[in-house]
């Protein structure tokens, strides 16, 4: 990872991060240095993709949330923000 990537780090969330292009994009983002954290209802396939992106050498982790469920989406960005104090990025995948 060069320093450049390092600087500018971004914390982002994917909600339905399992289907379409949420893995891809999980993948993609955590690749070029950026922080995931990812989001949907089955936790064994996010289970799956954190660990396959950490052996990679990215940063990812996960929190399980029904994304047609407001109070939930609401949940999983306070998780975020008592994590890392802070989000930068949103994607509603879903």
């Amino acid at each position: 990872m060069t320093a450049a990537i390092q600087t500018h780090r971004k914390v982002i969330l994917i909600a339905g991060a399992c289907r379409g292009s949420g893995p891809a994009t999980a993948r993609q983002l955590a690749g070029e240095g950026h922080h995931v954290v990812l989001g949907a209802r089955r936790s064994s396939k996010l289970t799956a993709l954190v660990t396959e992106i950490r052996k990679a050498g990215g940063s990812a982790e996960w929190y399980a949330l029904d994304v047609s469920q407001p109070a939930e989406m609401r949940e999983f960005l306070a998780f975020a923000e008592d994590v890392h104090k802070r989000v930068d990025v949103v994607i509603h995948n879903a």
